[in-house]
This record gives C-alpha cells, sequence and structure tokens, in this order.
C-alpha cells in the first residue's frame, strides 16, 4: 500500500519487479520517505580533530619489541559454497591456540555447515555462528552479519586484541608470527584500505549517491540522495583488520555519528566497503586509521568487472580474480601485507601448494593427496532439489555404471554367480565429488550404496571423462591453435571456466561452446556448424580467434528447448571453407530420468521427446536453409524414430538404459572400490579394492587439508 504518489523513475522500475509484496512495501515505504525527505539526516556530527582524512603511516618495523604482549586475534571467516577441503586447508594453517575463530555460513550452504560443524568440535577456540545469514554481492546484509558477529565475538572472547574478516578464498602469505608481532607493534591502530582516487569519483562509482533497498535477495536502486553534511565519506575493501576498542563502540556504541551512520547505511550499495572507514575517519578513533588491509586482492578489471551481478543487484559491480602461479609477482608490495585473495583450488590449486609449502616447508615424499582435489557438488542431506534434474540423472547413471564395474571386478575373480550384485537392487546416490589431478579435470566420484551392502557400508566409482575433441584436418591453421574445447551450462565469465567440470547436459541446459586458442600471429574466422542427433543443423555460429595471443573464445549456442536427446557435434571450419572440415566436437545430452527431483513425471515424455520440428531447433530463429544446403547433410530418420520410440518411457528399466547408454558416451567408469571390507566372506573370496587404498577416491588421505590435533607449538600445520 503506496501511503504517497511515487514519481522517482527508480522506485517505479524497483516496484514493477519485486516479487513478494512485503519486499514492494518495503520499496513503497521507503520511496515515500525520500519524496518527503525524511529518509536521512541532511546534516550528521564529526568529532575527529582533523579537518580532512587522516592516515597514519605504519611500515613494517626493522625490529620488535619482545617484552610487549602479543596480541590475539580473532578471525571471521564468512563462508559459502562447497570447497570444505579449501576451507579446512585455511583454517589449517592460520590456526593457532592463542587466536580465535568465528565462522558463518551462509543459509544457502547446509552442506558446508554439517561439514564444518563436524570438523571444528575439536577445537575450543573455534566456533561456528549459530545463526545465518543469506549475504549477496553489494547486499546490506553484509555488514549487519560483520556487525552481528563482532557483537557475538566481543561477549564470547574477553581477550582477544583484532578482528579480521577473511572469506574461504583467502590465504595467507607470511607466517602468523610475523602477523602478531606487526599487530603488537601498531596494537592501537585500524587498518583498512581506501580507495585510492578522487572522492567525487568513488562516491559516484561505488553508488554512495544512490539509495538502495535489499529483498528479496536483490538491491534495488530507488534515486538518488546528497550525501549528509558535516562528515567525510570514505570508502575502499570490506577486508578490514580492527581493534577491539573500534569494534566495541561499533556495536554498543549510542553516539549521534554511529547511530546516524548505520541507518544510512542500510540503504547503501557494498556497505561493508565504507561504513567502518567512515565511521574512524569522522569519529574520535580518526588517528587510528591505516590506510592498509593487510592484503593484497587480485584485481583484473578488464575480466572482473563484466556487470556479473546484475541478476542480484541494480548496479554494476567488480569481483576480484583467481591467483595462478603468474600472478604471485603480485605479492610484492611496499606496504606490509600478510594475506591475498582470491584463490580457488578448483580452478588452480599449485598456487596454492606453493604459498603454503613457501611458508610451512613441503610434506615429506610421498605424502598422497598433495596435486589432487575433491570438490562436493552433491550431498543426498540437500535434498534432490538442491542440483539440476539434468545433474541427478547423471549422477544416478554414474552409480549404476559403478555397480557394473563392481560386477566386472567380482566376475574377473571368478566368484559364484550368486556373489555378484544384482544388477536391478536398490541402488542409493550418497554424494559426488569433482575429482581433478594435476590441475587435469579426471571426472566424477561418486559415493553410492546398494542392497546388497549392510547398513552403514558403501561403494565408490570414478567416472572417468572421455575425450570428445577430434582434430581431422592437422595441416589447417585451426589445429595449430585450438588446443581444447567443450560444451557446458555453468559459464563462468570472470574465470573463464565451465563450472559444471566436463559438462552434466540434460534437455533444459543453456549451452555455451568454449574453446581455448594457443597464441600465433595469425588469426582468422571460425565457423562452428552444431548438429543435432537427427543429424540436422539446429547452430551456427562466426567468431574470430584471438589476436595475437593465447585466449578463450565463448559461444552461446541458440537452440530451442528441450534438446534432442543423443549424441550431438560441434564441427569447426576455418574461414567458411565448408568442404574442409578441421575439428568436431562430440557432446551428449542426456535425457532426463528426474523431474523436479522426482521420478516417473508425465512430463518427462515431453521434455525427452526434445523438439519435434526440425524447422524450430534454433532459438535465436537463425536462418538455417543456407548452411543446411551447403553441408547437405542426410536426415537420419531411423534416428528419429528411435527418439521417439525412447521418449515414451517416463520411468523404469527402459528409460534408465537409454539415460545410461547417452551418458556413457561422456562418462565411463574407470574404476570402483568398497567404503570398507566385507564382513562375512570366505578365505576363497576375493573382494574389490578397498577405498582408502586408491588415490583417487574422495576416501584416501588428503594430509594437506586434514584437521589435525593440535601440536605443542599450538598449531596443527
Amino acid at each position: 500500500v503506496c501511503r504517497c504518489e511515487i514519481t522517482l523513475k527508480d522506485s517505479l522500475s524497483a516496484l514493477s519487479r519485486a516479487t513478494s509484496d512485503a519486499c514492494k512495501q518495503q520499496i513503497a515505504d521507503t520511496a515515500c520517505k525520500m519524496q518527503d525527505n525524511t529518509l536521512f539526516p541532511e546534516s550528521m556530527p564529526r568529532t575527529c580533530p582533523h579537518e580532512n582524512k587522516f592516515k597514519f603511516d605504519a611500515p613494517m618495523p626493522a625490529t620488535f619489541d619482545p617484552d610487549l604482549r602479543p596480541v590475539r586475534i580473532c578471525y571471521m571467516l564468512v563462508v559459502h559454497g562447497r570447497a570444505v577441503r579449501q576451507l579446512r586447508r585455511l583454517l589449517k594453517v592460520i590456526y593457532h591456540r592463542n587466536h580465535y575463530y568465528y565462522i558463518h555460513v551462509d543459509k544457502r550452504s547446509d552442506y558446508l555447515l554439517r561439514e564444518i560443524i563436524k570438523e571444528t568440535e575439536q577445537y575450543p577456540n573455534i566456533k561456528v555462528a549459530p545463526w545465518r545469514m543469506a549475504t549477496i554481492w553489494g547486499g546490506s546484509s553484509l555488514l549487519r552479519t560483520l556487525l552481528r558477529a563482532i557483537s557475538d565475538v566481543l561477549k564470547i572472547w574477553k581477550d582477544w586484541d583484532f578482528f579480521i574478516n577473511l572469506s574461504a578464498l583467502d590465504f595467507p602469505i607470511e607466517k602468523d608470527e610475523k602477523l602478531v608481532q606487526y599487530l603488537t607493534k601498531y596494537r592501537d591502530k585500524n587498518f583498512m584500505k581506501s580507495h585510492g582516487r578522487e572522492d567525487d569519483k568513488f562516491i559516484r562509482k561505488q553508488g554512495l549517491n544512490r539509495v538502495f533497498v535489499e529483498c528479496d535477495t536483490h538491491m534495488w536502486r530507488l534515486g538518488e540522495r546528497t550525501l549528509p553534511k558535516g562528515i567525510i565519506v570514505n570508502g575502499g575493501s570490506d577486508w578490514v583488520a580492527l581493534n577491539r576498542r573500534l569494534c566495541d563502540y561499533a556495536v554498543f556504541g549510542n553516539d549521534q555519528l554511529l547511530v546516524q551512520l548505520k541507518h544510512w547505511y542500510e540503504y547503501t550499495l557494498l556497505p561493508a566497503e565504507s561504513f567502518f572507514h567512515t565511521l574512524v575517519q569522522n569519529s574520535d578513533m580518526c588517528e587510528s586509521f591505516v590506510d592498509n588491509n593487510l592484503r593484497v586482492t587480485n584485481w583484473n578489471r578488464a575480466r572482473g568487472c563484466k556487470c556479473q551481478y546484475k541478476h542480484i543487484v541494480d548496479w554494476c559491480g567488480c569481483s576480484p580474480n583467481d591467483f595462478y602461479p603468474a600472478d604471485l609477482v603480485r605479492l610484492h608490495t611496499s606496504r606490509p601485507v600478510f594475506f591475498a585473495r582470491k584463490f580457488e583450488e578448483s580452478i588452480n590449486q599449485e598456487v596454492v601448494n606453493h604459498l603454503d609449502f613457501k611458508l610451512h616447508g613441503e610434506y615429506p615424499p610421498g605424502t598422497p593427496g598433495l596435486h589432487s582435489l575433491w570438490e562436493n557438488v552433491y550431498d543426498y542431506l540437500d535434498g534432490p532439489d538442491s542440483v539440476p534434474d539434468s545433474y541427478l540423472t547423471h549422477f544416478a547413471s554414474f552409480a549404476r555404471q559403478g555397480l557394473s564395474h563392481l560386477n566386472e571386478q567380482l566376475a574377473n575373480q571368478a566368484l559364484r554367480v550368486n556373489e555378484k550384485i544384482p544388477p536391478n537392487c536398490d541402488l542409493h546416490v550418497a554424494s559426488v565429488e569433482m575429482y581433478k589431478k594435476d590441475e587435469e579435470f579426471s571426472g566424477y566420484v561418486v559415493t553410492f550404496d546398494a542392497g546388497w551392502l549392510k547398513a552403514g557400508e558403501s561403494e565408490e566409482a570414478l567416472l572417468s571423462h572421455q575425450p570428445t575433441l577430434r582434430m581431422l584436418d592437422r595441416t589447417s591453421a585451426l589445429s595449430k591453435r585450438l588446443e581444447s574445447a567443450s560444451v557446458g551450462t555453468n559459464w563462468d565469465i570472470k574465470e573463464l571456466v565451465l563450472r559444471d567440470w566436463g559438462g552434466l547436459i540434460g534437455p533444459n541446459s543453456d549451452l555455451h561452446l568454449v574453446a581455448r586458442w594457443s597464441r600465433s600471429d595469425d588469426d582468422f574466422v571460425v565457423t562452428v556448424v552444431v548438429i543435432d542427433p537427427v543429424n540436422v543443423v539446429a547452430d551456427y555460429n562466426d567468431f574470430r580467434t584471438p589476436s595475437k595471443a593465447a585466449g578463450v573464445t565463448e559461444t552461446p549456442l541458440s537452440l530451442k528447448k528441450p534438446l534432442r536427446p543423443g549424441r550431438w557435434v560441434v564441427r569447426f571450419y576455418v574461414q567458411r571453407q565448408f568442404t574442409n572440415i578441421c575439428a568436431e566436437l562430440d557432446f551428449y545430452v542426456t535425457p532426463l530420468e528426474f523431474k523436479d527431483g522426482a521420478e516417473g513425471d508425465s512430463q518427462l515424455r515431453e521434455i525427452n521427446r526434445g523438439v519435434v520440428d526440425d524447422s524450430q531447433l534454433n532459438a535465436a530463429s537463425r536462418n538455417l536453409y543456407s548452411i543446411r544446403t551447403t553441408l547437405n547433410l542426410p536426415h537420419n530418420n531411423l534416428a528419429a524414430t528411435e527418439l521417439a520410440n525412447q521418449a515414451v518411457h517416463v520411468d523404469g528399466a527402459k528409460l534408465r538404459r537409454w539415460v545410461d547408454a547417452v551418458a556413457s558416451g561422456a562418462y565411463k567408469a574407470k574404476d570402483a572400490c568398497l567404503a570398507q571390507p566385507r564382513r562375512c566372506y570366505t578365505p576363497r573370496q576375493i573382494t574389490p579394492n578397498l577405498c582408502e587404498n586408491l588415490n583417487w577416491s574422495s576416501m584416501s588421505p588428503d594430509p594437506k587439508s586434514e584437521m589435525i590435533s593440535v601440536k605443542p607449538d599450538g598449531r596443527i600445520r
């Protein structure tokens, strides 16, 4: 219900796009207060004795006073996602019994919460926040999360000196002893990074002169505002190191400056990037401000500023990139720094290993798992609706393939027939991990239970991704430059990778073709033609290879859904020479076994049938007549009939066989194992391998991310 006639253009736009009544009401109420100038005070008090911004210089001391009491640090880890092993590894390297650790797990990351609670129970100085918020990029909820966490840790632990927030994508670049010595020297200071540009430019770029409201997991822009008079608005990075005095003031103070600033920042984009800066610069603590947040951030604005958050915020924002070994030169700075970000072991593990081994020494020769990565993509406790139906379908097929592989092992060992696992036994997929070895994606590790095993026992299988790119003309310019190509659904525009590793494609998937090119002085036009399982051209695209540089090209495929299940082919031509196929890439669209996480839905019949009319295959309504005529591909009537017959089945063995036949084109069971030895077997029997003894298994040792007992020196690394 609007209590005024809203005239603000941005507010009207937000109202038209918001979905819930509560969110619309919040937007309307805020817009009305904006229009009658009652939302914010015109001015705020400033108690800093300096007229302009104050910065204290805090260089690295040449020596440290051994008589000073070492500071104790309270780390707040703001974490989300599924990379629990990387989080454990971070905790392992920053842990000391003298410090404290408070972990906030995003409300949407149930798997991570379950795992980290199990891992940290043995450490009294690590606590997981009993409350969770669904923070979004740029949202006011992140500042609320920080302030609530600071309030908690002030009450829980009475003797820490500094509050440092980290994400799971941070990693230390100096030893803890050096950080403690540095902060001990400057224990009355606060460390924050300023923007380093003109204030007016920063304010406009940051959107501080606009009003935002967070609701429905979105930051809505409602209109412009003037900055309050009397204070200096400052900001930069939301990664900070704050002393206890400032923390106590920020959460328990009640003076006019603090109360009004908290209200003002409730309606601010990226509030955590400037709230503490502005609070310190305008309070009597302004002389404690050090323009250094003690960390290096890997900015590549050409790739990180792609407006990739437009779906959650009415603004164009930037995000830092992951570190690769080539980026390590950025760690050499003139200012004291102790952490860097961002690191993702799923993108590059070598750089994390380098820092870990440099700080803490290498593990003994022969240590397992040092160059292996497992990252969870599915856990049954999250429920079947936690992943797309295409993922669930693939994972069920992976379990069946793993079961079949175990049967082959048993048959090869000449066991009695009744020792084989029944092929129709009840299968339950417990979890799935993406597996990389030496930086290369190797496939998926699926953990499943079969009806033949006793309760609590399970098996694992490694589903290896099959090579699908074929170079057909080794003399072509394309063969000299094309390093790899793949089709998938989850394109990361910042890191230039497909996040659905190997492609887990179903009829309703949005597809991207990604190609990696080596450096060359020659660039040329590539035409890619997409051919469906019935041998009909469904799409084509022209693009130019990267000029005089290595690079990545990404091409969205304009295919109308539902996609026809089966083997699709992407053909590569150079300079539109259609008589010469330079390369072919296969990708597989697997029919769905599940609809909204459930089996047997009658809608599967229509979904798995795919688009029926050949003239309707292209989602962009491209005219395919010319390219179809040029290539003159024969229509595969037999495949079309087979597809129509297969799509009739919405459940049962026939559907599963069809799913497995298609899925196995992209993934094949390479190995399988038992989680535990059989409890009952005769001396004549040989059971399959134990998982803990196989280096691909998620149950094999992984010391680099294993949380162990505290050692005499107070550490666990």
